[in-house]
């Protein structure tokens, strides 16, 4: 609010409409000259200026402009008695005047300064009553909510004072005085003031404004997530799982700690309820089948691995429990409900995304497919394809490597055959029953030159109609009735670049594959853009593949922007525990976050807090954005790049 109120110091009002057609050169110089200064805050030589300019007869068409502009400056520079009595000089002098709406704003603005709270209420409810300018509207009315919220509860949010307003205005106050009465433990009396609001004449903020008060008020101020996890509470040393699972933790914690600091009164607060899961179903059951039990447990965060998730998904989904998996990525987990979701992007999501990309970014339309067949690769590898492919792009080869081969030649190099394919060459023999004097002499016509047909026929070779006519070969070979053949004569004349391919999509296990693949795509004369998986995300090795690696594109699920909120919460973090914050730890503190996100905008219900997670997209998360509205799987991937030795961002990208 004080940010408003700085900014109502300079809101200067559309002055084009005039009041007076009596035009006056001198009043309109001194009067731009005013609105120059005004706009360069020197708002004493402003006001000089405009006096000036006001105080030419006749009576001209910047007269009240001045005088308006006038008050306005006299705001700005805290003289708020001289602001009231310019406006009462306009009001009085030009009753008619289409500047009342800004006599009122800046005399409501100049009486709150001067402690004048009722005056100021009169001033911004005439005003929204009068506006013709939406920002005019939107100031009073906010203006209002902050004196009803700060000063004058009681006074303004009577039914006295209400039922005289307009509906907006109206159900504004209302709603204040319902969280103010809840703010302040009553929730009888907010539920009183609710019975007042009238839905039909309410926009839709304001309808969400009372929906979380109810909401609130039927949960209470305080709400209750469970946390699962394997613990090893009872396995004594430090192994590496067990660090994983206490970073995790530590995120979790970090997250609440950070939402409890920034609540504000009113707002609902939130514990945890941390169990070990002990990677046992039986154990895993009965902690959901309490929580389910207890009204005030609002959700699930966890498990870590699969596995166990598997598990407690099919648990939590009985119970109607929302449950967020920070980490699992295995296929079909989110499918077992709408009351699962996966925060971690799976291989078939990433590869779906990365596919919708490539066609809809991108614009490829023919496509290859270079990767590893490991699991993991393949399964972005075949997700890919089938969206490409659904996407209406064709993908004229998927050929995949095996694990620790590093001779990928053949690969590569069936690939260069099958996109030269795509663009065939068309050749006709010199020789046999060929008409050859015939054909030269069309050949001639046509605008080639004898010489050239002359050497061919000499040896007895094959004319290129490709090479001589392009696109046109055929036809032109079918018009001359001559025995045609389609071949492909470059697929071993590396200096020939292959250009058919649009796109190559290169899902590698590890990033020790950059080198290989870029070397041998290079090597080829392969001319496409690649696009790879997370795993391209090394900046190292690109480094030392940078001759050939220079302009690729892949999609990452971890980006770390060094901004004020990335910097304040390593800072936390750092102070807490002694250490940087790991990824563990950020899968924790970025699953945490966006449940807390959606339960302070008023999702304190299980079936609230379902459907707000359920839509999900690009949620700003510290190590990876957060989109779930695609089968309740983040889809969310940062888009990369590494050229010129560096790697970039070149935005947030998830499935649709």
């Amino acid at each position: 609010m004080r940010l408003f109120i700085a900014l109502c110091f300079v809101f200067v009002p559309l002055l084009t409409a005039q009041d007076s057609l009596v035009y006056h050169h001198p009043s309109e110089e001194l009067f731009l000259q005013g609105m120059r200064q005004f706009a360069q805050k020197e708002y004493r030589p402003a006001l000089t200026l405009f006096r000036q300019s006001m105080a030419a007869l006749p009576f001209n068409h910047r007269t009240t402009a001045a005088l308006i502009m006038a008050a306005k400056s006299e705001l700005a520079m805290r003289n708020y008695r001289g602001a009231m009595a310019a406006c009462d000089a306009l009001a009085g002098s030009f009753p008619q005047s289409q500047y009342q709406e800004d006599v009122l704003f800046t005399r409501g603005m100049s009486r709150y300064h001067l402690g004048d709270n009722r005056g100021t209420f009169e001033d911004m409810a005439a005003v929204y009553r009068i506006a013709q300018q939406p920002a005019n509207r939107d100031h009073a009315a906010r203006m209002i909510e902050h004196l009803a919220q700060e000063y004058m509860t009681e006074e303004l949010t009577a039914p006295a004072v209400t039922d005289t307003l307009p509906p907006y205005l109206r159900n504004l106050l209302i709603v204040v005085a319902a969280e103010v009465q809840f703010q302040n433990g009553s929730a009888d009396g907010a539920r009183a003031a609710i019975a007042r609001f009238i839905p039909a004449e309410a926009d839709q903020a304001l309808q969400f404004r009372i929906n979380r008060l109810l909401a609130r008020i039927e949960k209470g101020n305080q709400i209750t997530i469970g946390v699962l996890l394997p613990l090893h509470r009872a396995q004594e040393g430090e192994t590496r799982e067990k660090r994983i699972v206490n970073e995790m933790l530590e995120g979790i914690t970090l997250a609440v700690s950070d939402y409890e600091e920034r609540t504000v009164p009113g707002q609902v607060s939130v514990q945890l309820d941390v169990r070990d899961s002990e990677k046992d179903s039986a154990v895993i059951r009965t902690a959901i089948q309490a929580w389910g039990d207890d009204p005030l447990v609002t959700g699930i965060i966890g498990p870590v691995f699969s596995a166990e998730t598997m598990i407690a998904a099919r648990f939590a989904q009985e119970k109607e429990l929302p449950i967020v998996t920070p980490t699992a990525t295995d296929e079909g987990i989110s499918s077992i409900g709408p009351f699962v979701f996966q925060a971690n992007s799976t291989n078939g999501a990433k590869g779906k995304t990365m596919a919708q990309y490539a066609v809809n970014v991108l614009g490829a339309k023919t496509i290859a497919v270079l990767g590893s067949a490991v699991p993991s690769s393949s399964t972005q590898a075949d997700s890919f394809i089938a969206e490409a492919k659904r996407l209406g792009a064709s993908v004229i080869a998927d050929r995949r490597y095996k694990k620790g081969e590093s001779d990928i030649r053949s690969y590569v190099r069936s690939i260069r055959a099958d996109a030269s394919a795509l663009r065939p060459d068309y050749v006709v023999a010199m020789r046999g029953k060929v008409n050859v004097a015939e054909v030269s002499r069309r050949l001639v016509s046509l605008g080639i030159k004898f010489s050239y047909i002359d050497s061919i026929v000499a040896a007895g070779g094959l004319v290129n109609f490709t090479s001589l006519f392009g696109d046109s070969a055929k036809r032109i070979a079918d018009s001359l009735r001559l025995p045609v053949k389609k071949t492909s004569l470059y697929v071993d004349s590396l200096h020939y670049p292959v250009t058919a391919v649009d796109l190559i999509y290169c899902p590698i296990a590890n990033s020790h594959e950059v080198g290989v693949i870029t070397s041998q795509l290079a090597f080829y004369n392969i001319r496409a853009t690649i696009l790879g998986s997370g795993d391209w995300n090394d900046p190292n090795e690109l480094d030392l593949n940078k001759r050939y690696a220079d302009g690729v594109i892949f999609g990452s699920d971890r980006w770390v922007e060094r901004n004020d909120r990335t910097l304040r919460i390593f800072g936390k973090y750092a102070r807490k525990y002694g250490r940087q914050m790991s990824d563990n730890a950020l899968f924790g503190f970025d699953a945490m976050s966006m449940i807390l996100t959606h339960i302070g905008e008023g999702a304190v219900t299980r079936r609230q807090l379902a459907d707000a997670l359920a839509s999900v997209f690009e949620y700003p998360g510290i190590r990876n954005a957060v989109s779930l509205r695609q089968e309740r799987v983040n889809s969310a991937l940062q888009i990369l790049q590494f050229r010129n030795g560096a790697v970039t961002r070149l935005h947030t990208y998830s499935s649709q």
